[in-house]
This record gives C-alpha cells, sequence and structure tokens, in this order.
C-alpha cells in the first residue's frame, strides 16, 4: 500500500487517507483523486471543514420524510403553539414536491429551485420563502446547507401594506354572506369575533370556556400565554355588543357538542375530520371538547367566495378592526393593548387609513386656519380649477403675443 508523507496511502488507484472521527475510531475517506497534487488538497479540505464543525452529521444520510419529522418533533417543546401549525403545512409540501424518501445529502442547489417555481404557481413568495426556511433548518441540523447556500436566493417579496381593510358597508355584505348558510355559522362567529374585537384566528381556535369572562365588567376574553405569538399577546380582550352576539353563540354550540367543563374547547375538534389514516383519531365519530378545532378553512373560502372576496383574508378582519379604531381616534396606546402588540410601529403598520379619514383630517386643518384663507382671498370661493392653476395657454399666448 503506497503512501506518501501526508498520510495519503493508494487504494488501486484513487489516494485515501485515515482521520480520528468525534466518536474515537479512525475513519478512512477516499479523496476521490488519482493525482497526489489534488488528493493532498482535497484532503486539506476535508480536514478544514471538519475542524470547523461543517462536516455533514449522519442526519444526511436520513430521508427527508425522516428529518422533517424529528425538526417537527423538536419543534413541539422550543415553539410556540400558534407557529406549528403552518410548519406542519410546509413540512407536508415539501415531502410532497421534493419527495419523503429522497435522502437529504441528494438535494441540490436546483431541487431548491425547482421548488421555488412548482410553489409559486399557487402560493405567493413570502410563503414559498417560509417553507423552504423549514428545509434550510433541516439542512443545517444536517451539516449540508453550507454547500447549497451560496447558490439560494429568497424570492422577492413586493413592498406593500399588511393586507386590505374592510370598510363598514363591505363588513355588513360579508356577515350576511356568512348568515345565509348553516354550515358557515362557526366561519360567522369567528369572522364577528375578529372584526369586533381584534383577535388572531389561532386565539380563537384555541378558546377555552374558562376564558370567556362573561361575568366581568365589562365582559372580556382572556388570551392566554401558550396561545398567542408574544407576552405583549396575553391579555384581556374588551367585547363590544357584535363580538357578544358571536361568543354567547358559540357558547351555546359548545354546550350542545359536551363543552361543559372549563377545560373545555370553545371549538370542539369534529372527529370525523381527521381522515389521514396514520392520525390515532382516524375513522373517529362525533365532537371532542378536550381537543380544539383547527381549521375553518373550507367554510371561509366558500364563505369569501359566495361574497365575492376571493383575495380578501381572514388576517385581513384584525386590520379592518385596527383601522376602523385608528379612524375613529382611539389613542395608539389603547388599540396596543386591545390587540396585544409590542410596539406602536407594529399597530400604525397594521393599519389603512382611508382617503376619507385623512380628507376629515385636512379639512378639519383648514377650518383652523381661517386667516390664512383671509390672507389669500379665499373666503366664498370655489376651489381653482386646472387652467387656473397652470394659467390659461391662450391668455398666455395672447398676452405675450405669440411665440
Amino acid at each position: 500500500m503506497p503512501r506518501d508523507g501526508d498520510g495519503l496511502h493508494l487504494v488501486g488507484a484513487i489516494w485515501h487517507f485515515r482521520y480520528r472521527s468525534p466518536d474515537g475510531r479512525w475513519r478512512e475517506k477516499s479523496t476521490g483523486k488519482h493525482k497526489i497534487t489534488e488528493a493532498k488538497a482535497e484532503r486539506t479540505k476535508f480536514l478544514r471543514a471538519f475542524a470547523e464543525g461543517l462536516l455533514p452529521t449522519d442526519q444526511a444520510r436520513w430521508t427527508l420524510a425522516q428529518a422533517l419529522d424529528e425538526w417537527a418533533e423538536c419543534r413541539k417543546s422550543t415553539k410556540q403553539p400558534t407557529t406549528l401549525p403552518p410548519e406542519r403545512t410546509s413540512i407536508r409540501h415539501l415531502k410532497a414536491i421534493l419527495g419523503g424518501k429522497r435522502r437529504l445529502e441528494s438535494i441540490t442547489a436546483l431541487d431548491i429551485r425547482r421548488y421555488q417555481a412548482g410553489r409559486r404557481e399557487t402560493v405567493g413568495p413570502k410563503t414559498v420563502n417560509n417553507e423552504l426556511l423549514v428545509l434550510i433548518g433541516v439542512l443545517k441540523q444536517a451539516k449540508l446547507w453550507k454547500r447549497l447556500e451560496e447558490d439560494y436566493q429568497p424570492l422577492s417579496i413586493p413592498k406593500q401594506g399588511p393586507g386590505k381593510a374592510l370598510v363598514p358597508d363591505e363588513g355588513q355584505h360579508l356577515i350576511a354572506t356568512a348568515r345565509q348558510r348553516p354550515a358557515w355559522d362557526v366561519a360567522l362567529c369567528a369572522t364577528l369575533l375578529a372584526y369586533s374585537s381584534g383577535c388572531r384566528s389561532w386565539e380563537i381556535k384555541s378558546l377555552k370556556l374558562k376564558d370567556g369572562m362573561m361575568g366581568s365588567d365589562p365582559p372580556v376574553l382572556r388570551i392566554q400565554r401558550e396561545n398567542t405569538k408574544s407576552a405583549a399577546g396575553a391579555r384581556d380582550v374588551a367585547l363590544n355588543e357584535l363580538a357578544l352576539w358571536a361568543l354567547k353563540r358559540l357558547l351555546k354550540r359548545a354546550e350542545l357538542l359536551g363543552a361543559t367543563d372549563p377545560e373545555h374547547y370553545l371549538l370542539p375538534a369534529n372527529l370525523s375530520k381527521h381522515t389521514h389514516e396514520k392520525d390515532p383519531l382516524h375513522d373517529r365519530r362525533g365532537y371532542d371538547p378536550s381537543r380544539h378545532q383547527t381549521s375553518w378553512s373550507t367554510a371561509w373560502e366558500n364563505l369569501k367566495a359566495a361574497a365575492g372576496m376571493k383575495n380578501f383574508r381572514f388576517h385581513d378582519l384584525r386590520h379592518t378592526f385596527i383601522t376602523q379604531g385608528i379612524e375613529d381616534n382611539v389613542p395608539v396606546e389603547v388599540m396596543m393593548a386591545q390587540v396585544g402588540h409590542v410596539s406602536a410601529e407594529m399597530t400604525r403598520y397594521y393599519t389603512h387609513l382611508s382617503s376619507g379619514a385623512k380628507d376629515n383630517a385636512v379639512q378639519k386643518i383648514a377650518a383652523r386656519n381661517q386667516g390664512v384663507r383671509a390672507v389669500l382671498e379665499m373666503a366664498g370661493e370655489e376651489p381653482a380649477g386646472d387652467s387656473e392653476i397652470a394659467g390659461d395657454p391662450q391668455s398666455r399666448t395672447e398676452e405675450h403675443g405669440g411665440d
């Protein structure tokens, strides 16, 4: 077995070397090179990566499905429950498109670009980027991401506002449409709660009977820390008559479905929705008040379509609530406390001030400045037309004798 001074030795026509692995055992590694100079460079590159902790781990040989399932299990103990459903959705798409049986080490930058292109046909760039963050996390654990990072480019996200805010007529139309079908009742009540109190979707889904403080003065919804995004999200949400109507309706429904204990959920889980064969609740019927409903997407999508608002998001109901509050001069600090925002900047970001509100503001300011109007001799005048402001071209021609 010919050797050189750098610890390289030939196996057949290929140069190999030995190194001590983290478990203390000696392992043999092929350089894949025939020339000694190239083999030395490959050995140096490998040992440098080994010293910096950049070599693929044993997880690199796992299938994508194994790695993603392990990732999801670890996240349960480290993340808030509100972040888990979106990640589970991301995992489902990653398995379906990239292939759950693929080994992690076989995933290339081209696979990621193809994933971006395929998913972009049906969802927005932000969703695609968020899904790939899960894949990137898994690849980082296996020490495989460094080799792909240089070739990865997240999809660009157009800079725009946070969504749409409904005007009262649009809100009335949406609610009226929701009342047309009994099958949309949960969607109707959830819509009203978000529209009238600013609650997030997950905060509504995870409410327990004890969280509806109907006996307090005034009545409130108590949002628990484990069911919201941040410490600021744990709060008592004030309820107006619209939100109370929805809450009372949901409480009555919950009681009919067997939710009687304070620890039972306001929206008991429909067991017939567990259709996956590996789901432990598969083939069961009825409602389980010890578990909560996780989605109303089917009813919501059908409701939006019927109302002619297909591009309207459920989260936009929260935007609407914040916008209407700010337009009605509710102090920003009060809105922050109601909706659970950490900063005033976040509350302002979610605000969609209407052109009417802005016009009202500038008219009020103009009314305070009657003296300026007098100086400009505007009293009793109609607003100047474009020709008066810019000057009538014909009159200018006559005044200056033409060209």
